[in-house]
């Protein structure tokens, strides 16, 4: 008779292999149907991507010419670490990364790689947190599950098959769920979690609190040394913030390790929203008269690291003040902002994709007659979703043992969605959900049961 835990694996190595083939199909797919220049740039590297390009571009550029490892490259805006991936890629494969960088051509060919690469690390990481997921949970059930639905679900997949920083950052979630629950918590052990929180924080710039939740948690849960333990988690995450610190330093001559986008994402993005809330128009265009003024009075250079870094923070500053002077307004927004963030979008690089295409410059995907008929979908695609996980959540309720990870868990998704959520992009929620996946395994395995007593 075939153990259940035989059956388990066995059934987990062909879910593995058809996630690997889906992502693989559909990474194939984006190269051949978008992996191209067109006259309004190129379909797959654009926005954040083309900044995380161009920055690789510098970096590159720099490391060739000055053979230095420290402080090449242009000033990062957004995250770290992507762009020195992009970098080590394109120089392994001896590959430019443009084809002509006076117009901003990207290279084409030779990216299917990087996406497989992708593929493999993902799948690499939930190999390491199904290991461990049975060396925590009594139930052989729970951990199949958990990882079954990370491997297949399309919500979270679809992102190996794009330049995305979502793929290697949910990635290295995966591997931080794997150390957090991994039972011989040595203080070499914490020293190299501190190091790997600091990793993560320089693929995403979000991460860069998780460190915080950790040392809470392993003040909670360890026995032995756990001040010693905690010490080396801050030693490890503090040299990553110093490296950082000093190659920005060396770039710019200012200590700093927190991108731009921190300072100005909520001045750009967030009070335009408060303003036209408010039906304010004159306010706002006081607003902008008022940089305008500053720019002057401080000589403002886009040329000069040191005005754009004070421009930036006189943004924060001001985005602060009107945030605080709109608690109301702003929190209604945000609101309305998470909703939208909550949504499952399981298709939303490919919707990407097409309509960064040239036949559809003159349309936006939300406003067409396609995104209304998938809104319905992806509705339904979500209450399914959060069904199974409320099941989930009723299945731990009672589990007293492993609360404080569960408990864990929920305080890092409130994290995420508190620090995202004000965006209201679906693809900032994908995050959240590999910490939810735990209790959407509790919830399916709840569901299975369920079934067995009632037949």
């Amino acid at each position: 008779m075939i153990s259940p835990k035989f059956k388990n694996d066995r059934s987990l190595v062909y879910i593995f292999l058809i996630g690997i083939l889906i992502s693989s199909l559909y990474a194939i797919y984006n190269i051949n149907k978008f992996e191209k220049n067109e006259k309004n740039g190129h379909l797959m590297i654009r926005g954040d991507i083309d900044i995380v390009w161009r920055e690789a571009y510098s970096f590159k550029k720099d490391l060739i010419e000055k053979k230095n490892l420290f402080g090449n490259g242009i000033f990062y805006t957004r995250t770290f670490l992507p762009s020195k991936t992009v970098a080590l890629y394109t120089f392994i494969l001896n590959q430019d990364i443009y084809e002509n960088i006076d117009n901003k051509t990207f290279k084409e060919g030779k990216k299917l790689i990087y996406l497989f690469f992708q593929i493999t690390i993902f799948y690499l990481s939930l190999l390491y947190l199904y290991k461990k997921l049975l060396l925590y949970y009594d139930s052989k059930n729970v951990s199949f599950f958990i990882v079954a639905y990370l491997a297949l679900d399309p919500n979270i997949i679809q992102w190996h098959g794009t330049f995305w920083t979502e793929s290697i950052f949910i990635s290295m979630q995966i591997f931080l769920v794997g150390m957090i629950i991994n039972k011989n918590k040595t203080s070499l052990f914490c020293l190299f979690l501190g190091f790997f929180l600091g990793i993560i924080f320089l693929q995403k710039t979000v991460g860069v609190l998780f460190i915080f939740f950790i040392i809470f948690y392993v003040f909670f849960t360890e026995i032995k040394k756990k001040s010693f333990k905690i010490l080396n988690i801050f030693i490890g995450f503090s040299l990553i913030l110093l490296l950082l610190g000093l190659d920005n330093f060396k770039k710019t001559g200012i200590f700093y390790v927190m991108p731009m986008q921190t300072k100005f994402a909520h001045y750009t993005v967030l009070v335009p929203q408060i303003f036209s809330e408010k039906k304010d128009v004159q306010a706002y265009i006081e607003l902008k008269e008022t940089e305008k003024k500053w720019r002057i009075d401080n000589n403002f250079s886009e040329k000069d690291f040191d005005s754009v870094y004070s421009l930036r923070k006189f943004q924060q500053k001001k985005a602060i003040e009107i945030i605080l002077e709109n608690k109301i307004i702003t929190l209604k927004i945000y609101l309305k902002k998470i909703i939208n963030h909550l949504i499952l979008n399981p298709f939303q690089t490919y919707y990407w994709h097409k309509y960064n295409q040239i036949e559809y410059s003159n349309e936006e995907f939300h406003l067409s007659e396609e995104s209304k008929k998938y809104f319905y979908f992806k509705v339904l695609y979500s209450l399914i979703f959060y069904i199974i996980l409320l099941i989930g959540f009723i299945k731990i309720k009672n589990d007293k043992k492993n609360y404080k990870f569960h408990l864990l868990l929920i305080f890092l998704v409130c994290y995420l969605i508190f620090m995202l959520g004000w965006v209201g992009n679906s693809r900032y929620f994908v995050p959240s959900l590999i910490f939810l996946s735990i209790f959407f395994g509790h919830g399916i395995d709840y569901i299975k049961e369920l079934r067995y007593k009632n037949l």
